[in-house]
């Protein structure tokens, strides 16, 4: 137990760290008056974590360490401190959350994403109880349209969560479709909404040494509001259900990544480990943007090559034995599993040309990503090494591709590199299922249409710029 305003825990599972005691806000719902805070009292790094290590205090890797339960710990007095005990903490491997009403953008956490071993690791959390009326219930805070920024940030794959706590009767579901609006346009995979205790005191692991009162209850409005953002987003009550629901999955997800590394490590082809993350990373990308189950996405994404027939054949391509096999070994739900076996099944370009594609919008992103993948000065490079490791050539100006590409046609590898790339690269952009994949597609097929274009003018080969043009026009 430690319990002196900047330091608070009950035991080593959460240590509440504040830069300063008090808030220089006068939000209406604020608990700091009724626990007798009124003035603010700031401390530096420093002096924290040698309060910390001159008490009896047994810190753990698996402590949470959470940030803004007594301060605005991104106000501008604060910030530079805050930012301090973050770095320090993700050095020993902790979990950090942070509360705050301000905006956070990336050049005040650039220097310390690097840091970040895991997704999760760092969760911000911004709060908001009211969007109109907020100069009037949370007054001197920065305004909900700049704190929102921060949800920018979950473009680096930060989990940005929006906190609605407390709901304020009455008000707070009066911006229910702004709220809507946001979440949708934001890409806010997780939502916390209640109020701001619990009614059991004894369940409570924020400090209430000064009284024994809890200062709200639930109100009427809350499970309406949860009605309404449980169709679009996760929904949460208690922000240390979005940490451990975070965690639980980074646990299975590096498992699922060893399993697999240790399967493709040796791959020369193109479909190893460097492959399989970036369809990873950028699968969680398109995730955030289609309201889309993170967890079941990562796995899609990891495992999608683990069976395919280029690598382990047409029985393994059938009936995915390795990734059945891994997701045991992780003990991943039964449920989760035939939805992840479901969508791999159908991706992949030769099953597109089957008229086999994915039904589930998590499908439909890894299958978007991996094509994307394929695409751009990436896709160029892999096709290279494919093409290379076949001894074929980069160009052959004899040989024109195929006019028209089906599955009994299509080869993994052709007379060369740009005819794969007319084969296969230049026709994956209209075969995007999302919103996110066609903004991504169509940024790589531009990149491989002018390499193309300048190849042929280095080359003197006006007919295949000639027949480049002609593609382009029956492809649109």
């Amino acid at each position: 137990m430690i319990d002196n305003g900047y330091l608070f825990a009950k035991d080593n599972k959460r240590l509440f760290i504040n830069p300063s005691i008090g808030c220089t806000s006068k939000c209406q719902y604020c608990y700091l008056p009724k626990l007798g805070i009124k003035n603010v009292k700031r401390k530096t790094f420093n002096e924290i974590i040698e309060m910390l290590n001159k008490s009896s205090y047994k810190l753990s890797k698996n402590t949470l360490i959470t940030l803004g339960c007594f301060s605005e710990c991104f106000d501008e007095s604060n910030k530079e401190e805050t930012l301090k005990i973050i770095k320090y903490f993700l050095k020993k491997g902790n979990q950090i959350q942070i509360s705050t009403k301000k905006q956070i953008s990336y050049n005040d956490i650039k220097n310390i994403i690097s840091l970040i071993k895991y997704y999760g690791q760092l969760t911000i959390y911004i709060s908001s109880s009211t969007i109109t009326n907020y100069e009037k219930y949370e007054k001197g805070t920065e305004s909900p349209s700049s704190r929102f920024k921060t949800f920018d940030l979950i473009n680096y794959n930060i989990p940005v969560v929006l906190y609605i706590k407390p709901v304020i009767q009455d008000i707070t579901i009066q911006d229910i479709e702004l709220y809507k609006k946001i979440i949708k346009e934001k890409g806010i995979s997780h939502v916390v909404i209640g109020s701001l205790f619990t009614e059991d005191k004894n369940n409570e692991s924020a400090p209430f040494t000064s009284t024994d009162k809890l200062f709200y209850t639930k109100c009427i409005d809350e499970e309406l509001i949860i009605k309404e953002l449980t169709s679009i987003t996760k929904v949460w009550q208690r922000s240390t259900e979005v940490i451990k629901y975070l965690k639980n999955n980074f646990q299975i997800i590096a498992k699922v990544q060893k399993e697999v590394n240790n399967l493709l490590k040796e791959d020369k082809s193109g479909h190893n480990m460097e492959h399989i993350n970036r369809v990873y990373n950028m699968s969680l990308k398109f995730a955030h943007y289609e309201n889309a189950d993170e967890f079941i996405v990562s796995l899609i994404a990891l495992l999608h090559e683990v069976d395919d027939y280029k690598l382990f054949g047409e029985e393994n391509a059938n009936n995915l034995p390795n990734a059945k096999k891994i997701m045991q070994n992780s003990k991943i739900d039964s449920e989760i599993q035939d939805k992840v076996l479901d969508s791999i099944k159908t991706i992949g370009y030769k099953k597109s040309l089957k008229g086999m594609r994915p039904n589930s919008i998590e499908g439909m992103i890894v299958s978007d990503a991996d094509m994307c993948d394929g695409i751009g000065v990436t896709g160029i490079l892999r096709t290279y090494d494919y093409q290379k490791a076949h001894g074929k050539p980069f160009l052959d100006k004899t040989i024109f591709p195929n006019s028209e590409i089906d599955a009994s046609t299509y080869k993994i590898y052709d007379d060369s590199v740009v005819c794969h790339c007319f084969n296969k690269l230049l026709r994956l952009k209209n075969l995007m299922m999302t919103n996110s994949g066609r903004k991504e597609a169509t940024n790589r097929h531009n990149i491989i249409v002018s390499i193309l274009y300048n190849l042929f003018t280095e080359e003197n080969v006006p007919e295949w710029t000639e027949y480049l043009n002609n593609f382009l026009n029956s492809n649109k």
